[in-house]
C-alpha cells in the first residue's frame, strides 16, 4: 500500500502528521434525479477551459483515515480525559455536523430541529411577517432581501408557523428544476429553496403547477432570492406573484428579543447593560445595522455572564466596524514587509499558536523575494547609474536579524492579540497554545477580502505560499476555507481554477485543501452550480487525483449540506483496478461514506450503500468495504433492528455477507463484539444486539460460527448475546437443542427476551 493509500485528513478528521501516513491494521475497523451538465459541443465553451475536449468514457455517463479511535459507552454522563480546572459547562448540540463538527445548514434535505429552534429563539418579528404570512397561504412565497438581513431565520419562521409548529421542514438547493420536481416527503410541511439561479427559468403555467403539488402535499415553500430589483419586476410582470422584501427589523427590536433569549433573568441583562460605558449601546446600534451584526452584539454582551472580557473594549471586537479600517491598516503598514507578512499570516492562520503564525510569516515573506517591500534600494536590480560608478545604495533591515521585530510589537502593529494559553489535543497527545486572534472579529475576511480585489499581483504570490503548506490538518483546513472564499472574491469564469490546480497534484495535502476549498465555495448559491458542474465532470475522468478529490470534498460540508448529490458523485468515482493509486481513490470514498453517516445522513447514504452492495464491481466492493466502519455509528443501526426498521433486513443481511467474507470478517466481528460490550450499559443496546445474533443464529453459516467463537472467547464474562452465541454453538457441537425463552421468559443469562 502506498503512501497515498493512507487514510485522508479529509474528511476523516484525527490525528496531522507528515506524509506520508501510515495504514490501518488490515481487517480492523476504522472507529433524486439527475443533476444536468452542459455539452462540451455547444453553449459557452472554449479550449482554454480545462474541462473542454472530454470524450469517449470521460464524458460517458456523466452524473451530474481517520485513526482507530475507542468507544466510551456512558450515556448522560460527561467524561473528564484529563486533567480540569475550574468550572465546567456542558451545551448539547444537535444536528448534521460537517468535517470538524460545525454545524452547517442544509442546502438539501431534511432541515435539523436544531437550526429550526436556533432561527425561532430570540426572533423579532418584522412589520412585514403577516404580510408574508398572508402571501404563504398560496403555497409559494418569494422572500428577497439583502445578505444578513435575517432572510433564512424569517424563511424558517413563516414555515414553522405556517405549518401550526411543524418540525417536518426540508431544504432544496437553489439549482433544482421546478418543472420537474415533485415534493416526494409525505411528512414534510415546509420546503426552503435558499437562492434561485436562472439556470430553468420559472413561467407562469410552471407556477400554478407548483402551487397545485404543494397543495395536495399539504405543504408550503418559500423562495429566498436577493433583493434585486429586475428579478423583483420579472417574478411580478411575468409570474404574477408578490415578493416580500425581507427589511430587518429595528436594531434595538432585534438586539432586545436577542438579549431575552441569550439572557433569560431580567436583573442580569440590567447588570450586564449597567456594564457598558454610557451611551455606548445607542451609538452600536445603528439604523443599518442587519439582525446577523446585532447578534453579535448581543453575544458580546451576554458573554459577560460566563466571565467574558470587559465590556468596556466591547467597539473593538465588533466584526461589522472592521471593513472600514482595513484601509487605513494596510495603508500604516505600506512600508512595514514584516507587518504585511505577519498581518496576512494572522488572516489565514487566526486561532493557531503564535509560533505557527510566525513561522508562516517568514515563509511568506521569504517567498515574496522582495514583493512585501515598498522601496528598494538603489542599485538592487543591478543598474549602475554612475557611468560605471557603483552609486551607494541606501541600507534597508537586515532580514536575518533574529532581534529585528518583537512579538508584542508585531502583534500591536497589525491589531492582533495571544490569547490566553490554551490546552489542545489530537489523537495521541495534548498540548498548549497560545492563539493569535485579530482584536476585531473577522477583521481577517475583511482583510483577505480587501486585497484580494484591489491587488491583482498579490493574489498569486498568496496562492503559491499557501499551496506549499505542511501535510498538517490545522493548516490545510483553514487554508482551504481562504481559497473557498476567494472563489467568490475574484469570480469570473475561472473562479475555481486556483483549487483545481490542487485538486491535480500529487500531494494529499493538496487535494485535501481543494477539497475544504470546493465546500466552502459551494455555499455562495453562484459558485455552488460551477462546484457541482466540476466535480459531475472530475468524477468521471481518468485522473484519480481529481476523482480522489471528489471523494474528499463529499466528505466535508458540501457532502453533509447535499447528501444526494454526493452520493450520486461517490457512484461513479471508484474504479476497483489492482492499482495503489486506485486504492487511495477507493479509501477516500470510503471515508467519504463514513463521514456522511455520521453527519446525519444515515437513511441516504445507508440505502445508497445497500442498493450498491446488491450490485457488482467497485462499487459493490466499497459499499461491503465500508459497511463495517458504519456499524460503528451505534445508534441508528441499533434503533433500526429495535424497531425493525426500515433497513433492518439489509444490515443483517449485510453483517451475514461481511462475516462471510474472509476478507472483511475481522472488521465486521470487531463491530460486533463492540455492541456486545456497549449493551451492557443500556436497554436499547442489549435488546438490539439480542436481535442481531437471534437472527444471525437462525442462517448458522461460517462467517457465524466464527464470530460466536470469537464472543465466547471475548473475556466479557456476561457479555450481551453470549448466552444466545453459546446456545448457537452447542447446537452445532452436540446437536442440543437451543434453549428459547418462553412466551418473552429470560435468558439462561438472565436476561428477559
Amino acid at each position: 500500500m502506498s503512501a497515498e493509500d493512507a487514510r485522508p485528513e479529509i474528511p476523516a478528521g484525527g490525528a496531522s502528521q507528515e506524509e506520508p501516513e501510515p495504514p490501518a491494521p488490515e481487517g480492523e475497523p476504522a472507529p433524486d434525479g439527475d443533476i444536468g451538465f452542459a455539452d462540451p459541443d455547444e453553449g459557452d465553451f472554449d479550449e482554454g477551459d480545462p474541462d473542454y475536449g472530454l470524450q469517449g468514457e470521460e464524458f460517458a455517463d456523466l452524473p451530474f483515515g481517520r485513526p482507530r479511535q475507542s468507544v466510551i459507552y456512558a450515556p448522560h454522563a460527561n467524561i473528564n480525559t484529563g486533567s480540569v480546572h475550574g468550572g465546567q459547562r456542558v451545551e448539547n448540540r444537535g444536528g448534521a455536523a460537517g468535517t470538524g463538527g460545525r454545524r452547517v445548514e442544509a442546502h438539501e434535505g431534511p432541515i435539523s430541529a436544531v437550526e429550526i429552534l436556533d432561527a425561532q429563539a430570540g426572533f423579532a418579528e418584522p412589520d412585514w411577517f403577516p404580510q408574508a404570512l398572508r402571501e404563504l397561504d398560496s403555497r409559494l412565497l418569494f422572500l428577497t432581501g439583502e445578505p444578513g438581513t435575517g432572510r433564512r431565520t424569517a424563511a424558517l419562521n413563516l414555515l414553522r408557523r405556517h405549518s401550526g409548529g411543524s418540525m417536518a421542514l426540508r431544504a432544496v438547493d437553489g439549482d433544482m428544476d421546478f418543472a420537474s420536481w415533485r415534493p416526494k416527503h409525505r411528512d414534510t410541511r415546509g420546503y426552503l429553496v435558499d437562492g434561485l439561479l436562472p439556470d430553468y427559468p420559472l413561467k407562469p403555467g410552471m407556477v400554478r403547477h407548483l402551487q397545485s403539488l404543494l397543495s395536495t402535499a399539504d405543504a408550503r415553500m418559500v423562495v429566498v432570492l436577493p433583493d434585486d430589483p429586475q428579478l423583483v419586476r420579472r417574478l411580478s410582470r411575468d409570474l404574477h406573484v408578490t415578493p416580500v422584501r425581507c427589511a430587518p427589523p429595528e436594531a434595538r427590536a432585534v438586539f432586545d428579543a436577542r438579549f431575552a433569549e441569550a439572557v433569560p433573568n431580567p436583573a442580569e441583562r440590567a447588570r450586564l447593560l449597567a456594564l457598558l460605558e454610557p451611551g455606548l449601546l445607542d451609538e452600536l446600534l445603528a439604523p443599518e445595522l442587519v439582525p446577523a451584526q446585532v447578534a453579535e452584539l448581543v453575544a458580546a454582551v451576554a458573554a459577560a455572564e460566563d466571565g467574558g472580557p470587559d465590556l468596556a473594549g466591547i467597539q473593538d471586537r465588533l466584526s461589522f466596524l472592521a471593513e472600514d479600517e482595513v484601509p487605513d491598516l494596510l495603508a500604516t503598514l505600506r512600508d512595514d514587509a514584516d507587518g504585511l507578512a505577519f498581518l496576512l499570516a494572522t488572516c489565514v492562520f487566526e486561532g493557531l499558536d503564535h509560533r505557527v503564525v510566525r513561522a508562516e510569516a517568514e515563509r511568506l515573506l521569504a517567498l515574496a523575494d522582495g514583493r512585501l517591500h515598498s522601496v528598494l534600494p538603489e542599485g538592487a536590480d543591478g543598474t549602475d547609474e554612475g557611468g560605471g560608478r557603483e552609486r551607494q545604495r541606501t541600507p534597508r533591515p537586515n532580514p536575518q536579524f533574529v532581534f529585528r521585530r518583537s512579538l508584542d510589537e508585531l502583534l500591536r502593529t497589525v491589531r492582533a492579540q495571544c490569547s490566553p494559553r490554551e490546552i489542545r489535543s489530537n489523537s495521541g497527545y495534548t498540548y498548549a497554545v497560545e492563539a493569535v486572534r485579530f482584536t476585531r472579529h473577522r477583521q481577517a475576511e475583511a482583510v483577505l477580502r480587501h486585497v484580494w480585489r484591489e491587488y491583482g499581483h498579490l493574489s498569486g504570490l498568496l496562492t503559491d505560499w499557501m499551496a506549499d503548506i505542511r501535510a498538517e490538518r490545522e493548516l490545510t483546513e483553514p487554508v482551504g476555507r481562504v481559497m473557498g472564499l476567494a472563489a467568490g472574491w475574484g469570480g469570473g469564469r475561472r473562479a475555481l481554477q486556483h483549487i483545481r490546480t490542487l485538486a491535480e497534484s500529487n500531494r494529499r495535502t493538496s487535494r485535501t485543501m481543494a477539497a475544504y476549498a470546493l465546500g466552502m465555495a459551494a455555499g455562495d448559491p453562484v459558485l455552488a452550480t460551477e462546484v457541482k458542474y466540476r466535480l459531475s465532470l472530475w468524477s468521471v475522468q481518468r485522473s484519480w487525483q481529481l476523482r480522489s478529490t471528489v471523494a474528499y470534498t463529499c466528505g466535508t460540508d458540501f457532502g453533509a449540506s447535499r447528501p444526494e448529490a454526493a452520493m450520486r458523485l461517490l457512484r461513479y468515482v471508484p474504479r476497483g483496478l489492482p492499482d495503489e493509486n486506485e486504492r487511495t481513490v477507493d479509501r477516500a470514498v470510503r471515508d467519504a461514506l463514513r463521514d456522511l453517516f455520521a453527519s446525519g445522513s444515515q437513511a441516504t447514504v445507508f440505502r445508497h450503500l445497500a442498493e450498491w452492495a446488491d450490485g457488482e464491481g467497485p462499487l459493490a466492493d466499497v459499499a461491503l468495504r465500508a459497511f463495517p466502519q458504519l456499524l460503528q455509528h451505534t445508534s441508528w443501526c441499533q434503533e433500526q433492528l429495535v424497531a425493525d426498521g426500515e433497513f433492518a433486513p439489509q444490515i443483517i443481511g449485510l453483517v451475514h455477507r461481511t462475516l462471510n467474507d474472509d476478507e472483511l470478517f475481522a472488521a465486521t466481528c470487531s463491530s460486533v463484539i463492540l455492541w456486545c460490550r456497549m449493551a451492557e450499559w443500556g436497554e436499547l443496546p442489549q435488546v438490539a444486539v439480542e436481535t442481531l445474533l437471534t437472527a444471525l443464529a437462525g442462517d448458522f453459516r461460517h462467517g457465524v460460527l466464527r464470530l460466536f467463537v470469537e464472543i465466547e472467547r471475548s473475556g466479557v464474562r456476561d457479555s450481551a448475546g453470549l448466552a444466545i452465541a453459546r446456545d448457537a454453538l452447542n447446537t452445532w457441537r452436540h446437536g442440543e437443542p437451543p434453549r428459547q425463552p418462553a412466551n418473552g421468559g429470560p435468558h439462561p443469562n438472565g436476561r428477559t427476551s
